[in-house]
């Protein structure tokens, strides 16, 4: 086939609507989903890719998905070579197979013109539980993948568009709540379709030809400018570590290292320094970490860039298999997400060794997750809640740092009270910030959340972990500002009573206890002396600067 030439119109507006295609697809998903963590809390991402199963466009929900979708669309090629047929679906949550951990499932549908595949719509969404020991199929004491869920290689969702009724039959009798799974599966179906959909409007105005040249150049058009922003930057070499507060099971701290090296127009980024892999489910599986390295680079060198995997060609990688941040299966992975965090502080620290004049104060990694096996207070039925709590960002040059968000990797909103209460028996009892959680400086950093969460009804299984509960890992300052709190879990029994303050646990809550979280706010930059008097009035008006420490049970 030749390729007509592509004049610069065509392709802003073919590239345009294709990244508006993603973010369409995003809108459908959202909208469609039964799950509050995808309808309320945006745990998604849609996204276009090649034939070959580049990324080509993805909308911006979940940073933690960037680089790690096109993974799954090649298992599928590999394992489906010479099968792929039209309105065929596939479906894949493997860690080791592209995906990230069991309940971030991914449905790929492929997309044909005239007989040839030309494209791929895909989506990721979490769900709310996919079997397992655990309800919410996540927890740090696992030690094998076989334990977090089922665990599905590209396999086929649909076929020839019939829904595949012997897999809709295993999911159903595997997973604790099989309403919601099914159907948010179905949503993610519907939001390719519309991938698919938009495609061949494409196809149509533009011709085959000139669409796969467009999505060619969006891949070189990335490539080209983190290669020219890269080359404008001084040579250096940075490095950074971090820690984990344990191995998920109780045990040493596990260390997170970047070696980072800018040279012309390339950057090489190493490893090998990280720990090996945990004991626990705290190992990164290589699609969320190709997914850090993707985020913290785009952070620092290209924030205004659309994200593609062009961005990966700039980029020469060292990770050996056997550490935290490349594991060998059948290695636990399934709070993978609190070491992404951490992993993609410490690679935003390495460059800022590189580019101090890039430098911001470190952001919360603490990532608080509550799932738990509940009941619906209306129906009865068996439902599986899944909530998240941010902290606050890191304080910049230029301004404070953000109150109480999902940070850096993550974008996930706070559950509202009103659908906790109405779809599980827990009472949210407070939410609110946390007074003097974050680092001070001339700027200081956002704050810290409070959240309380009752259990009423019956006893309920809750499986709760956090980061950065040890001083030592709290949120870092820069250029002189101070460390933020670290983050505290505490349990109290159903009178009110302390019963411990864990980091990581799994157990069966009787009816009245009340787990708090108090996260951590984000580090200071510069120095407070500098603070001006407007944010000084500002921060004792709020009282921003109060006391962390709550109270008993209100």
């Amino acid at each position: 086939m030749i390729t007509p030439p592509l004049d610069a119109v065509t392709f802003e507006v073919a590239s345009a609507a294709l990244q508006s295609a993603a973010e369409e697809m995003g809108s459908v998903l959202k909208r469609s989903s039964y799950s509050p963590i995808i309808r309320d809390m945006d745990d998604f991402s849609c996204a276009l890719f090649s034939a070959t199963g580049e990324l080509v466009a993805q909308a911006d929900y979940i940073p933690a998905q960037l680089g790690a979708m096109s993974l799954v669309v090649k298992s599928i090629r590999s394992r489906w070579e010479g099968r792929i047929q039209e309105d065929d679906a596939y479906i894949c949550n493997h860690p080791y197979m592209g995906a990230m951990h069991l309940p971030d499932v991914n449905i790929v549908i492929p997309i044909f013109s005239e007989g040839e595949l030309i494209a791929w719509a895909g989506t990721a969404a979490h769900h709310i539980d996919v079997g397992g020991v655990n309800p919410g199929s996540e927890g740090p004491e696992l030690t094998e993948l076989y334990g977090e869920g089922v665990v599905l290689p590209p396999i086929r969702l649909s076929i020839a568009g019939s829904e595949n009724e012997d897999l809709v039959a295993l999911l159903t009798e595997n997973f604790r709540d099989p309403l919601s799974t099914l159907s948010d599966l179905r949503a993610q179906r519907a939001s390719c379709r519309l991938g698919e959909e938009r495609v061949h409007e494409l196809v149509r105005l533009y011709g085959r030809a000139e669409l796969l040249a467009v999505m060619d150049r969006m891949l070189d058009t990335v490539e080209t400018t983190v290669s020219r922003l890269l080359a404008q930057l001084p040579d250096g070499v940075g490095e950074a570590e971090g820690a984990l507060d344990d191995d998920g099971l109780g045990g040493p701290p596990t260390r997170i290292h970047a070696r980072i090296e800018k040279h012309g127009d390339r950057l090489s980024i190493d490893l090998s320094g990280s720990d090996p892999q945990t004991a626990g489910a705290m190992n990164i599986p290589w699609a969320s970490a190709r997914a850090g390295l993707v985020y913290a680079v785009r952070c620092v060198v290209a924030p205004g860039l659309n994200s593609n995997d062009g961005l990966l060609r700039a980029l020469d990688i060292v990770a050996p298999e056997g550490t935290v941040v490349n594991p060998r299966p059948p290695a636990a992975v399934s709070i993978r997400h609190n070491s992404c965090q951490r992993l993609a502080d410490t690679l935003i620290r390495a460059m800022q060794e590189i580019w101090p004049d890039r430098a911001v104060a470190s952001s919360t990694v603490t990532f608080f997750c509550f799932n738990v096996g509940s009941t619906h207070p209306r129906t009865g039925r068996p439902s599986v809640m899944a909530d998240v709590v941010g902290g606050g960002t890191g304080a910049t040059p230029f301004s404070d740092g953000i109150d109480g968000v999902d940070t850096y990797m993550s974008n996930v909103g706070v559950m509202p009270t009103e659908v906790v209460e109405t779809n599980y028996r827990i009472r949210v009892k407070r939410t609110e910030f946390r007074p003097g959680s974050q680092g001070v400086g001339e700027y200081h950093g956002g704050l810290g959340l409070i959240r309380e969460y009752e259990i009423l009804g019956h006893p309920q299984h809750a499986t709760f972990y956090a980061e950065q509960t040890d001083s030592r890992f709290a949120p870092e300052g820069a250029n002189g500002g101070g460390r933020a709190l670290p983050t505290q879990i505490t349990v109290f029994g159903p009178h009110g009573e302390i019963v411990d303050r864990p980091m990581k646990t799994s157990r069966v809550l009787p009816v009245g206890s009340v787990v708090r979280v108090e996260t951590s706010g984000g580090g200071g930059y510069g120095d407070p002396e500098r603070r001006s008097t407007a944010l000084c009035e500002r921060d004792l008006r709020d009282d921003r600067l109060g006391s962390s420490a709550a109270g008993a049970i209100r």
